[in-house]
């Protein structure tokens, strides 16, 4: 093992009980759904090609996000609009034109916003390659008429915080696969020295998990939480949800049949030892904005296999 590996590796004996939880092929397969945000996380252009063509060939499933121009096409694009103006305010012809690559470099001048139907058709040529769709404005019945014309039921992924536009893709495509991502109320950093934030934000999660739960998670193939940590100077670990409150919710998932996920939200999901640390808490895949950092984690977790 690598040097750097077994600093990580040290890293989170220090914080969990690393080594207890069984890693199987099947298990590192399931890995494979972690959702990579926006292509690829913080790497290359959010919701380009060339992004998405990385990820795939890394074997992980990237995410993008769907959206509608002002003259019904349908394009991967995450913000609402770009130089101050809606995404559904551009036409086709002219937000084709647009450079929505470099401020990651001088070297992705050239990518473009992709429509759907090139990103639907870059699947079809290869089974493996899978995506997770996030919803942003087109209707959850159009995406379903999308994902069953080009035969992707089971590479697709309709995702979304709302449990009611679940139903509704659900509905559309029973044989679709849906993941519900709920979320802590918070989209800065938590202040992890004041106890009544963090209980604040793990209330708002739960709230939502509670609805769902409640429904015996019907519809929901993958529930992803999202939570945030901070460590100490020693390296320990302090999280928000608690830690029995995430394995509570894994247990309560797994026994309804649904895949349980977790988003690492903030810079702390760019180390390995965040993922390996939930790992052992029962997930079976992630969300990130920081996919090397999960894959250097699955390759601690793949020299485990027996």
């Amino acid at each position: 093992m690598k040097k750097t590996m077994m600093t990580v590796v040290a890293a989170v004996c220090a914080t969990a009980a690393f080594g207890e939880r069984p890693v199987t092929p099947e298990a590192l397969e399931t890995l494979k759904h972690s959702l990579i945000h926006r292509g690829d996380g913080k790497g290359r252009p959010d919701n380009t090609m060339e992004a998405l063509l990385y990820t795939w060939a890394k074997g992980y499933t990237p995410e993008s996000d769907i959206r509608y121009t002002k003259d019904g096409k349908i394009v991967a694009f995450h913000d609402n609009g770009l130089k101050g103006r809606k995404i559904s305010e551009w036409t086709w012809a002219e937000l084709r034109e647009e450079d929505v690559g470099s401020y990651r470099g001088a070297q992705y001048a050239t990518c473009r916003a992709p429509l759907w139907e090139t990103i639907f058709t870059a699947m079809e040529e290869n089974p493996v390659r899978k995506m997770h769709i996030d919803w942003k404005d087109v209707p959850p019945e159009k995406v379903a008429e999308m994902v069953k014309a080009h035969g992707l039921e089971k590479q697709c992924w309709f995702i979304t915080c709302d449990y009611g536009l679940i139903k509704r893709y659900k509905a559309a495509l029973p044989e679709g696969q849906t993941l519900h991502w709920m979320h802590l109320g918070n989209w800065g950093r938590i202040d992890f020295g004041n106890p009544e934030v963090m209980d604040k934000c793990e209330r708002h999660m739960m709230a939502l998990f509670e609805k769902a739960a409640a429904e015996n998670f019907k519809d929901i193939d993958n529930v992803q939480l999202h939570c945030q940590l901070r460590y100490d100077a020693e390296g320990k670990p302090t999280f928000c949800p608690k830690p029995e409150t995430m394995k509570k919710c894994v247990e309560r998932l797994h026994a309804a049949g649904v895949e349980a996920s977790m988003c690492v939200w903030q810079e702390e999901a760019n180390r390995p030892e965040t993922y390996l640390a939930l790992w052992e808490f029962g997930f079976d895949s992630f969300g990130t904005d920081y996919p090397e950092a999960l894959y250097k984690a699955v390759e601690i977790l793949r020299s485990r296999v027996k």
